[in-house]
């Protein structure tokens, strides 16, 4: 009998293949999941947080500006001791740090950044060979013609012989005929009695003297009745001032100073209060003397008095305002305000100026005009806070310095900016600018190209304007003293 064996193989259950597919579904689900979580980490949300420091930067950009008109509006309406407050925020909007999910791991990493004043160590030197306020003067400038009101108007005159009849004129440039003002040595009447003439002795009347009455009063009362009444001679010699609007004379022959001498110089300011005429006299104007005053009559203008040749300097850190960021997702962008104007520094990539600097040189009248804001900012308590957490920054107009100059007419030879920074391309930036606006064909015409010069150095740049050995310029100085405060905002 044949023995056969038989080999039994088991298969496996459809139940367990089932089983084995759903753990493996569930591995590629998770792995998906994984892969899916790790495409968001890398690229949504990065993104997310390069979009909200993208706007949170422009937020930085705006309050920047915001806070640059409100300083302009303190210095400019002179609100001495009234403190305005701005508000910057210091890191990441809150809205814009939160992903699609409510878990952190997805959500950007908010962006922090500093608030500092004073931090860069900057510093600004401006120099002028100017004229300014001082009496007896030392110099005499060229104050013809009158571009803006100055603070006086010295007119001198002299004459050699006072009965004559001349002086100067004082009118509008530019065909204006509406007005104008007269300062003259002019003869005039004195009525009453002087005092030094001895009484007339009467003669003894009688009826068989009638003959000698009327010759009496012939060769006796009448030549001696004259000089009673008019005084010793005929008239007196006065400087008077008279003023013509639209051909009508609001005054006449207004006597300034009586019974003037031969040989003297009187001289007078046309803005002093007594006269009134500072609201009646328009800019620009000159000072002629009319071909028709004869030679004996000398008019100095200007005159040796009222100004003093000074060189003006004054040289200090230029504060400033600054936000420093701390971006996790994108560049690195600073803000500061300083000199007037607002600048966006990128570490490593440079800078560039979003406002120009309160400096300026125009030629609108003819006269080339250099003009400064110079805005010194000084630190009150705590001058860095840092953190994620809103600042307020606390403004208070100190004071407003102007320094003495002469005005309303050119008052400088030479004036020179030269800043010390690290900064040095972005103030070359600046003062290109301000010398191509400056020479600009057609918008200020008569400014001459070689009169400014750029002069680069290694930490620091010039600008430079001369029209020496004249007084050419018109020099205006004002520095605006500011103090700064910060303080956290708690949220």
């Amino acid at each position: 009998m044949t023995r056969r064996t038989y080999l039994l193989i088991s298969m496996p259950s459809r139940s367990r293949e089932d089983a084995l597919s759903e753990v493996i579904g569930f591995i590629l689900i998770l792995a998906l999941i994984a892969a899916l979580a790790s495409l968001y980490l890398t690229y949504v949300v990065p993104a997310q947080g390069r979009e909200g420091e993208i706007k949170h930067m422009a937020t930085i950009n705006d309050q920047f500006l915001g806070y640059k008109t409100a300083i302009d509006s303190l210095w400019i309406n002179d609100q001495t001791n009234v403190p305005i407050s701005r508000t910057f925020t210091l890191g990441t909007l809150t809205g814009t740090t939160q992903g699609s999910f409510v878990i952190p791991i997805f959500q950007p990493y908010p962006s922090s950044g500093s608030m500092v004043v004073n931090g860069r160590g900057e510093s600004i030197t401006i120099s002028a060979d100017a004229l300014v306020q001082g009496f007896p003067g030392s110099a005499t400038p060229n104050l013809n013609p009158m571009y803006y009101e100055p603070d006086h108007i010295y007119v001198q005159v002299m004459t050699t012989d006072k009965s004559q009849v001349g002086g100067v004129v004082i009118s509008p440039v530019q065909g204006n005929n509406d007005w104008y003002l007269t300062l003259n040595i002019t003869p005039i009447l004195i009525s009453g009695f002087s005092g030094s003439q001895a009484p007339v002795n009467l003669p003894n009347l009688t009826v068989e003297s009638v003959p000698g009455i009327s010759a009496w009063i012939n060769s006796i009362l009448r030549p001696n009745w004259t000089k009673l009444v008019q005084g010793s001679g005929v008239s007196q010699s006065a400087l008077t001032m008279t003023l013509v609007k639209n051909g009508n004379a609001t005054f006449s022959n207004f006597i300034i100073i009586p019974n003037i001498e031969n040989n003297r110089n009187y001289t007078i300011d046309l803005l002093d209060d007594a006269y009134g005429l500072a609201s009646i006299l328009e800019y620009p104007l000159e000072i002629s003397t009319p071909i028709s005053s004869p030679p004996n009559i000398h008019v100095y203008y200007p005159v040796n008095v009222g100004y003093i040749s000074l060189l003006v300097k004054n040289s200090h850190q230029m504060g400033s305002l600054e936000f420093q960021s701390n971006n996790k997702y994108w560049i690195q962008q600073n803000y500061y305000y300083q000199q007037g104007g607002v600048f966006l520094e990128q570490p490593g990539d440079g800078m560039v100026a979003k406002v120009m600097p309160l400096i300026s040189i125009t030629n609108e009248t003819g006269i080339p005009s250099v003009k400064i804001i110079d805005i010194v900012i000084t630190p009150v308590g705590q001058s860095n806070i840092g953190g994620t957490s809103p600042v307020q920054v606390v403004t208070t107009l100190n004071d407003i310095y102007t320094e003495n100059l002469a005005r309303g007419f050119p008052n400088a030879r030479n004036v020179t900016f030269i800043i010390d920074t690290d900064a040095v391309p972005v103030w070359n930036q600046i003062f290109t600018w301000i010398k191509n606006n400056a020479e600009k064909d057609g918008k200020n015409p008569g400014v001459d190209e070689s009169l400014i010069q750029i002069i680069p150095g290694t930490n620091s740049i010039q600008l430079t304007m001369d029209t020496s050995p004249d007084y050419g310029l018109y020099f205006d100085y004002t520095q605006v003293n500011m103090s700064v405060e910060l303080q956290p905002v708690a949220t």
